[in-house]
């Protein structure tokens, strides 16, 4: 089915969006969110909502209303992620079975979504800072927003996913989750995609992070929530 042009409500206005829709019934919908800096028109972030749609999850990717330059704060991304997912919840073509995807800085921005929204079954933090590098604007790890103490109260299913060629956020963001996670006693696995880069490319790296998205989510939709 062709991707549709939805919108949704944000503070400030209204967000544009693709809406990536399957074309058998859908199991449940998808937010996938795109890095600090970064668009949704690019490949890992299309290639996702692509895979997602081929598996049975509409998929919506947005920009953020400050993504150009880059402005965005983690107050204004989740306010952004949050109108995403009221989208998902109230069109009459998604189930209630809700996921989140976030690349980088999305993937901050999806911890805590999936931590604060009990509807989430899936979540995935694709090279997702847990503390903020002493170069990054949207937040600082003196601030309100902690990412890691967040996602430990999630009821969803938590796919930490890595690059070996990742030069940015260092895996060591992904074990600090994994700690907590397992301390809490969610269900999360980490897989690292070799020879994939910060965007997890190239193009064989990409489509192996593709698979372990889908399938992550397609496994979570399946499955009652283990958390009550």
């Amino acid at each position: 089915m062709p991707p549709q042009r939805v919108s949704f409500n944000v503070p400030t206005g209204e967000i544009e969006g693709v809406l990536h829709l399957p074309d058998t019934t859908a199991i449940g919908g998808c937010a996938v969110l795109h890095g600090y800096g970064g668009h949704p028109d690019q490949p890992h972030i299309v290639a996702t909502c692509n895979a997602l749609a081929e598996a049975g999850v509409a998929a919506l990717r947005f920009a953020y209303r400050d993504h150009q330059p880059p402005r965005m704060t983690l107050d204004s991304g989740l306010a952004d992620a949050a109108g995403a997912m009221r989208l998902l919840k109230a069109h009459p073509s998604v189930p209630e079975r809700l996921g989140v995807v976030g690349f980088s800085f999305g993937g901050t921005v999806a911890a805590i979504t999936a931590g604060r929204d009990s509807r989430i079954r899936a979540a995935v933090l694709a090279a997702a800072p847990a503390l903020a590098a002493p170069n990054f604007k949207a937040w600082s790890n003196e601030g309100k927003w902690k990412p890691v103490a967040e996602l430990s109260r999630t009821r969803a299913r938590v796919l930490l996913l890595w690059g070996s060629r990742d030069t940015q956020v260092p895996i060591e963001n992904a074990e600090r989750y994994r700690a907590v996670l397992l301390q809490a006693r969610v269900t999360n696995t980490l897989v690292l995609i070799d020879g994939a880069d910060h965007d997890f490319g190239p193009a064989a790296a990409r489509e192996r992070m593709t698979t372990a998205v889908t399938d992550w989510v397609a496994q979570s939709f399946a499955e009652k929530p283990t958390r009550g």
